[in-house]
């Protein structure tokens, strides 16, 4: 006769599930009344539990209303820098169109001496390219 197992899952790695988890078994205990198993066992306090799982569950509310806050402030910031969703170095008004400006007017000015460009705090990468050779023709 094959043996029975059981396992009992606890998602604890998957914080919407563990809430839920929690407050299923809240729910539970609550509506079985005097009747719960859980009523008078060592070591469980569901009154402690019951706070407990409301302040974590309000914790959790806040967080994801901040997150939600913290997204939004992100991506006006990457408006106001132009390097939003269909932005670009061409957008008007933007941080980086300004940048491109300033950039391009900085490069007239210091014309045959591009490195003072880094006194502005611009990474300015000095090199040497090869003058073109003629090729030389098969005869």
């Amino acid at each position: 006769m094959a043996r029975k197992t059981i396992k009992v899952e606890v998602p604890t790695g998957k914080p919407e599930e563990f809430s839920k988890l929690l407050n299923n078994i809240q729910k539970q205990h609550t509506l079985l009344g005097e009747n719960s198993p859980l009523n008078g066992k060592q070591g469980i306090d569901m009154a402690a539990f019951a706070s407990l799982l409301e302040q974590a569950d309000d914790l959790r509310d806040q967080s994801e209303n901040l997150k939600a806050q913290s997204e939004d402030k992100m991506q006006q910031a990457k408006n106001i820098y132009g390097t939003g969703k269909a932005q670009g170095i061409n957008t008007p008004g933007t941080l980086s169109n300004t940048l491109d400006l300033i950039k391009k007017t900085l490069l007239l000015y210091f014309r045959g001496n591009e490195e003072a460009l880094g006194s502005f705090g611009f990474n300015v990468v000095v090199g040497q390219a090869k003058s073109p050779q003629p090729k030389n023709k098969a005869a």
